[in-house]
Parts: structure tokens; C-alpha cells; sequence
């Protein structure tokens, strides 16, 4: 069907392989355990279990959804399980006396392999495993009291960043799912006590604060109880209504006013919240968000290595540099590239739901999906030429209808049936395939992408898109387009009613393994500098940035003839 893999497949495998076999720093064990011990040989050990715990966790879930054994996991959790304290907690010494800055470090990381050992749990039904995620519970349990007194909260609600209070909150998901495997009723009773104290703060940290909201679906999942999914709706539109969701459905590292970069981890978040929302609601601006996040910044995050980390925010897009406020353009080899590789598997889990007695296909992407006797399996070739195939590789006595999405990027979706053009109409946003299947049936996908702009109200300038794409100029590929002063860039295009575009197809070969063949365009501008001079660039999805070293990005535009701000 194509040249080359499906470019999720290709994201997800480049990460995998950086984690697994190759990269600087490689995760060796002594690497990984070293925060667990904790022994101080690299950065960040002082939150302990943070690395070895995400570790585990995104490769014991990369095992299950991809059926692979990788079998240095087996001797890595031993090792370190091994340096488990008697108290029952991981890493660095916790205070007798009064909860220290220090101790919120310790609790992060040990948050953090609590839920790495339970999806390792998950994956092989270790024992020992499930005794050692026990004994951490239970040394939660303790401390909850303490922990969840307004006295604790106060002190670090406010100014502590990464060491602050939801350093303590972002362990529901691990107590939730401790509760799920054990059913002592205490871990989820102290999960949603912290349930009731995550707060989103302004110059907080996103990514800690995103956990603790994901761990508030979980308790969803386990009671039933609608306030625990109400709430976290409403924190998720807090966010939205907060201005802390940019272009590329980039999360900052840390919340408005301070918000200077993104964060690999926050992306993974964000990304994973939506779908899981979506999931559980049905409300499509959920996974319209989550889709968002995923072809853009999620992507744009990914470096040439494999890694995610951070990349600078401005005004207009991403520079190359740091800024005023510090913090640059870094590799996060310490969260981001384990928390990116973790929301590969939530992903694949998406592709497909089961709707009723129907199997409804809901990202573009590649997977499987299974409902009773049914499979269907998907290739996806978007990036290439706007199609998907969907081959029947199972089918039961019973028919069972099939839900094709299409999306609000696309001006609709052409569907063949074994080579026969369906007429199908869009109902609620899908097309539904109603007949008796058998295995070897395929249908063919051509999704009929549009191209629209939108405008920031505040400064005047436009982002452009093409189906679910941010399109951008990238240094990397147009260095001249960022000669001095490339903000006063102006693109010569015409936006035609409703903000759509007219836009010139760029098929100049390129040999950037993730270029996206279906979104080049070139587009004349006048330079800042020297508008006498007629120019031109190509735009393309920042999404392609993970095939060039890492470089400067402008994506929001000012127009020739438009009024400016």
C-alpha cells in the first residue's frame, strides 16, 4: 500500500528504540535504578522512583498494546524493588519531623513508580511485584493524614513548581489503580481525599496537576460516581477557558502568566485526558483537542532522537533559543521521552470503540479493532495521500455495523467498499456501513482535506491549516524567511469566506522521513527586511520538525493587506 510505515508507527518505533537500545544517556539499569536508590550519578535523583517508575511503566505498556516481550524488564524491576525501604518507600530519606521541600520530591517520583510497577503488574501478574506496590500503599496511607491537612496544602500550594503540591495529588492514579488490583478500600479512600485538593494555580507545574485530573477519571472508572468525572471535565475546560492551550495544542511546562515552554510530559497528558474523556462522554470537542495535540504538538515535540522534552514559546512560534525567562530547547531524557513513549500504547487504544452493538473507527491512524467476532485492522497512508484502508480480518455470524468519523478538518470522506463507491451520509458525524462482512472485505478511506485559517483576535496575525495540520516555516528548511526582521514577514494570500484558503501545492521531493506529502505549500511573502524583493516559502505541518535537527518555527502570520495590531 505505500513506501514507507504509517508515521505514527514510525514515532512510536523511533521512541521505543531510543529507550530500548540506543541514544545519550542510554537507559542503562544503572541509569534508571539510580533514583530508586537513591544513588546521585545524574540529574534528578532526588526524586526518587521518577525515572525507574516511568521506565518501567512505558515499556510494560509499549509490551501489552505492541505483544512484545522485552525482556530487560523482568531483572530491572527486581533491582528495584530491592531497594525498597522498610517503611515501604523508594529513594532518598523522608522527614520524621514536618513535610520538607525534599519530601515532595520524594513523593513525585515515588507517584510515579507506584503506576510503573502496577502496569508491569498488569502485563506479567508479578507477586512480588503487587507485594512491593502494597507496601508502598500502605505507606501512603499513613502519611495521608498529614498530606492531605490544609496545613500541608498551604504550605506548598503556591511557588514551589515541580516540588509543590501536586507532587502529593498526582499519586491518585497510582492509588486508584492499586485499588483496582487489591480491593482495600483505604487506597482509594486517600485517593479521593487528594482528589479533593488538586487545584490548578497559576506558574504551577501542568504536568503534575494533568495527572492528578487523569487520576480523577480513574476514580470515575472504579465508582461510578459522576462527580469525579464532572470535576474532571471542568478542570479540563479551566483549561481551555485559561488560555493555557496554544496553537498546536501545546500545554505550557508551567501555567500562565509564567508559561515560556511546552513539556513533552504535559503534551502526553493533555493528549491522553482527551482521548479518555472522549471515551467516557461521547462530547467530540474532547477528541477533536486530543487530535489536535497529537498531529501537531505532540508530534513537533518528538526530537530526531526519539526523545520529547521542551521547545520555547513565543508570540509567532517556537525559536531555537531561550528566552528572557530561561529554559531552552532540551532533550528530557529524565520525563518527557519515558511519559511521550507511555502515550503511544493510550493512543492505539483509540483508534477503534466499541458504539452499542457497532465498531466505530475514530482516529485516522493505524490499529485494531475487536468487537465480538469482528476485527478490523487498519492501515493508514494520511500523511501520503489522504487515505486509510480498513481490512476485515475476522467476521462473525453476526453483522456488525461500522462507524466511519470524519472529522472536522475534512470536507467530507470518500468511501469504497471492495472497490465500489458507497453513497453514505453523515450522521452526527459519521458514516455507517451496515452489511454482512466476511473476512478479506476492505474499505477504502479518501479523506477530502480542507484548508482554513484562524485568526488571534489580539495581534491580528493567522495560523494556517490543512486537514488536521498546523502549517509553519521552519529555519531548518527556509532559512531566508527568518532573516531579520522575520516578524514583519508579510505572506501574500487571501483568505476566502469563512477563513478557508486557496493555497499552491509544493511537490519539491524531500527526503525528511516525516514530511506529510499531503501539506506543502508554497506561498509568496515580502520580507521584513526588504519587501521590495519578491519571495517565496514553503509551508509545512511543524509536525515534520522530528526530521530535522531541532530548528526555529514561525506559524503565526501576518497577511499582506490585512490590518495589524
Amino acid at each position: 500500500m505505500a513506501d514507507r510505515q504509517n508515521l505514527f508507527t514510525m514515532r512510536y518505533e523511533l521512541t521505543l528504540r531510543r529507550v530500548r537500545e540506543n541514544g545519550t544517556p542510554a537507559y542503562s539499569p544503572e541509569m534508571v535504578v539510580a533514583d530508586a536508590v537513591p544513588r546521585h550519578i545524574r540529574r534528578f535523583t532526588e526524586f526518587s522512583g521518577d525515572v525507574s517508575g516511568r521506565y518501567i511503566g512505558a515499556l510494560a505498556c509499549a509490551s501489552l498494546d505492541r505483544s512484545e516481550a522485552y525482556e530487560e524488564l523482568g531483572p530491572l524491576v527486581q533491582e528495584v524493588i530491592r531497594h525498597q525501604k522498610p517503611e515501604g518507600y523508594f529513594g532518598g530519606a523522608f522527614a520524621v519531623n514536618g513535610i520538607r521541600k525534599e519530601d515532595m520530591a520524594i513523593l513525585w517520583g515515588n507517584g510515579r513508580l507506584l503506576i510503573g510497577l502496577l502496569e508491569y503488574y498488569r502485563l506479567r501478574k508479578d507477586a512480588s511485584c503487587l507485594a512491593s506496590a502494597r507496601r508502598l500503599g500502605e505507606f501512603l496511607v499513613k502519611i495521608a493524614g498529614e498530606m492531605n491537612s490544609d496545613r500541608v496544602r498551604r504550605q506548598f500550594e503556591d511557588g514551589s513548581f515541580a516540588m509543590g503540591y501536586i507532587c502529593w495529588t498526582q499519586i491518585i492514579e497510582g492509588l486508584a489503580e492499586l485499588h483496582r488490583q487489591t480491593g482495600v478500600a483505604a487506597y482509594r479512600q486517600v485517593a479521593e481525599a487528594m482528589a479533593d485538593r488538586a487545584d490548578r494555580r497559576p506558574n504551577e507545574h501542568s504536568h503534575g496537576f494533568l495527572s492528578s485530573v487523569r487520576g480523577m477519571v480513574d476514580l470515575f472508572d472504579l465508582s461510578g460516581e459522576m462527580r469525579f468525572l464532572e470535576r474532571a471535565e471542568r478542570e479540563w475546560q479551566g483549561v481551555v477557558d485559561s488560555g493555557n492551550v496554544f496553537a498546536a495544542g501545546s500545554i505550557p511546562e508551567a501555567w500562565k502568566p509564567k508559561a515560556h515552554r511546552t513539556e513533552g510530559c504535559s503534551e502526553a497528558d493533555w493528549l491522553r485526558l482527551g482521548l479518555r474523556l472522549w471515551a467516557r462522554t461521547g462530547k467530540s470537542i474532547y477528541l477533536e483537542h486530543a487530535e489536535r495535540t497529537l498531529f501537531n504538538e505532540f508530534a513537533m515535540n518528538q526530537f530526531d532522537t526519539g526523545d520529547f522534552g521542551h521547545r520555547v514559546l513565543s508570540r509567532t512560534g517556537s525559536p531555537i533559543g531561550g528566552n528572557e525567562e530561561g529554559g531552552g530547547t532540551a532533550r528530557a531524557w529524565w520525563c518527557c521521552t519515558l511519559h511521550g513513549l507511555r502515550a503511544f500504547a493510550d493512543v492505539r487504544a483509540h483508534v477503534f470503540r466499541t458504539a452499542g452493538e457497532a465498531l466505530a473507527f475514530d482516529l485516522p491512524l493505524e490499529g485494531r479493532g475487536v468487537l465480538g467476532d469482528f476485527e478490523v485492522n487498519a492501515e493508514s497512508l494520511l500523511e501520503d495521500s489522504a487515505i486509510v484502508r480498513l481490512t476485515v480480518t475476522k467476521a462473525g455470524a453476526i453483522a456488525t455495523p461500522l462507524l466511519i468519523r470524519e472529522p472536522s478538518w475534512a470536507y467530507g470522506v470518500e468511501i469504497s467498499s471492495n472497490g465500489l463507491r458507497l453513497a453514505t451520509l453523515n450522521r452526527d458525524g459519521y458514516h455507517r456501513l451496515s452489511q454482512r462482512w466476511k473476512p478479506g472485505d476492505q474499505v477504502l478511506l479518501k479523506y477530502i482535506l480542507k484548508s482554513h485559517s484562524k485568526t488571534d483576535l489580539e495581534s491580528g496575525r493567522v495560523s494556517l491549516w490543512h486537514g488536521p495540520w498546523l502549517l509553519g516555516a521552519t529555519e531548518a528548511a527556509s532559512r531566508f524567511f527568518f532573516d531579520e526582521p522575520h516578524h514583519a514577514n508579510l505572506l501574500d494570500l487571501k483568505l476566502l469566506p469563512g477563513g478557508e484558503l486557496d493555497l499552491e501545492p509544493d511537490p519539491t521531493p524531500d527526503a525528511n522521513p516525516f514530511r506529510v506529502r499531503q501539506a506543502r505549500f508554497r506561498v509568496a511573502y515580502a520580507p521584513g527586511g526588504y519587501g521590495f524583493v519578491p519571495s517565496s516559502v514553503t509551508l509545512r505541518p511543524v509536525a515534520e520538525q522530528t526530521g530535522f535537527a531541532s530548528s526555529a518555527w514561525e506559524y503565526w502570520f501576518r497577511l499582506k493587506g490585512a490590518r495589524q495590531r
